[in-house]
């Protein structure tokens, strides 16, 4: 199985109020968490926590090569052999562990983007918290990246954007 389809797999399971399509059967998916005040607010980050950690093991397990796009890893002491792909993007080692105390604190800064595709997008990235959900899917199939999670400030917000050539569409052409 690919691994957007995977991922879709994984983020249908757990869809719920705070887990969602953004716009209709369009694989772009917004993962945030509940408010302040929320009801069950504990319960529910720790849904989001649990799918967020499938989803982004689920990437980084991808036979594709993983990029990420984010402050320097050596800034933060995040172990690893990582290799500069382009201007502020790292290819992401196979030793990779999102568990690691230092990474975990990385991560939690936000403004970060990992990303599948047989090489770096380069240029012209659009914002996944902002656009579109079909802008953001013809910017991925001219980019050939395949699927991406997108973090904003304060990791606060994902964005789980999946390519749609690689998902199983039901009967009426929605993905399943």
């Amino acid at each position: 199985m690919l691994c957007s389809q995977q991922m879709n797999d994984i983020l249908c399971r757990w869809q719920n109020q705070d887990i969602g399509r953004r716009e209709g059967s369009l694989p772009v998916w917004d993962v945030g968490w509940p408010g302040l005040f929320t009801r069950r607010r504990r319960v529910r980050r720790e849904a989001i926590t649990a799918c967020r950690r499938e989803i982004l093991s689920c990437l980084l397990a991808c036979q594709e090569p993983v990029f990420l796009i984010h402050e320097p890893p050596r800034d933060y002491e995040v172990p690893g052999e990582w290799r500069p792909a382009s201007e502020s993007t790292w290819l992401v080692p196979p030793e990779f562990n999102p568990n690691h105390p230092a990474v975990r604190y990385w991560l939690s800064i936000g403004n970060w983007t990992f990303y599948s595709a047989p090489a770096p997008a380069e240029v012209n990235w659009p914002d996944p918290a902002r656009c579109g959900a079909a802008d953001l899917l013809a910017w991925m199939s001219t980019k050939s990246v395949h699927a991406l999670i997108d973090s904003f400030h304060d990791d606060i917000s994902w964005v789980v954007a999946l390519e749609r050539a690689n998902l199983t569409l039901t009967e009426d052409g929605v993905p399943d």
